[in-house]
């Protein structure tokens, strides 16, 4: 490269000047068209930034919500499904059973009652349930698994049979055991917390209960119904036909008032999980709105943007010109 005296390294100067100038410019429009937002927001408020941080705040608050509103939705789904599992083992079962109770043979009923221990333990494992490690029946302590085993349970059932002398003794033992506040089922089987855990937040001052544990009355009865029904298959008890008879007749009894309690439960996790639904497509519009608001003030116009964009390129290219003819770059060499 060679400059003719002072005059022309001066202006050879200037012209350097106004080619860093446009390159920037250029690498502003060519950000500002590929990601639609202006390089300065400064510039965008006028220098007035609250409403921009107001956007900013209530879009961070959207993003905690949707957190929370995806782990909730994720929870009551999980117990939905294992309540289904529950409703599945007893659907049906009862009046199975009484039927076989109350006109059958002992051979028939002892036939009804086979899978009786098997039902059981799969609605125990059903409470038992963890979702992304989170015990689901478990209240407030979700890191452990809401009930002892299904057939630790038995074992200690088993023990009220063996010790019961009637029919009726069996049936209040077990009833006691499974129902009574501070009775068995609580101070053995249960594992859980002491209650039932957070509400999860769906929004400001909105927010869902869906923690049910194990410790339902509806999931009580229908435990109670299944063991007497387990202990009937297993021959535990009083051995006495009308004794045994009785006990059957029992476990049909608790396990429709469990069958029915539990759909009821469902419902209300159902309707639960609808408004869990319709706060995530609430907070879905809310963060489309707030985004929507925060290019309002900081988008760049595509159209301006490549009209200025090619705008500058014309210059760069006149700015080339130029310079090559004083100092005889090639294209090369400047861009370099």
């Amino acid at each position: 490269m060679s400059l003719n005296g002072i005059g022309d390294a001066a202006q050879f100067h200037r012209l350097r000047q106004d080619g860093t100038r446009l390159q920037q410019e250029l690498q502003r429009l060519t950000g500002e068209l590929s990601t639609g937002r202006q390089a300065d927001p400064g510039r965008a408020t006028g220098g007035d930034f609250s409403t921009l941080a107001e956007l900013g705040r209530s879009l961070r608050l959207q993003t905690a919500f949707a957190q929370s509103i995806a782990e909730a939705g994720i929870d009551a789904n999980g117990r939905q499904a294992a309540l289904e599992r529950i409703e599945a083992e007893i659907d049906g079962f009862a009046p199975h059973i009484l039927g076989f109770a109350t006109g059958g043979s002992l051979e028939d009923m002892a036939l009804s009652l086979a899978d009786a221990p098997e039902r059981f333990l799969q609605t125990v494992a059903a409470l038992n349930t963890s979702s992304a490690g989170k015990s689901l029946f478990a209240g407030d302590a979700p890191d452990r698994p809401a009930l002892i085993s299904g057939g630790s349970m038995l074992a200690q059932v088993r023990l009220l049979a063996d010790a019961a002398a009637t029919g009726a003794d069996l049936i209040a033992a077990v009833e006691d055991w499974f129902l009574n506040p501070g009775g068995g089922f609580d101070t053995l089987a249960w594992q859980g917390g002491a209650g039932p855990g957070a509400p999860a937040i769906l929004g400001e001052a909105q927010a869902e209960q869906t923690g049910i544990t194990a410790r339902d009355p509806a999931l009580r009865e229908v435990l109670a119904g299944l063991a007497l029904a387990a202990l009937a298959a297993e021959g535990r008890g009083p051995g006495a036909e009308s004794e045994r008879r009785t006990v059957v007749s029992a476990a049909a009894a608790r396990l429709e008032r469990g069958e029915d309690a539990l759909i009821r439960l469902r419902s209300d996790l159902g309707a639960s999980q609808a408004r869990i639904e319709d706060a995530r497509v609430a907070s879905e519009a809310a963060r489309a709105s707030i985004e929507i608001e925060q290019a309002r003030l900081t988008g760049s116009d595509p159209y301006r943007a490549a009209t200025d964009l090619q705008a500058v390129q014309t210059r760069l290219e006149q700015l080339y010109i130029l310079t090559a003819r004083l100092s005889r770059l090639t294209l090369s060499e400047y861009l370099r």
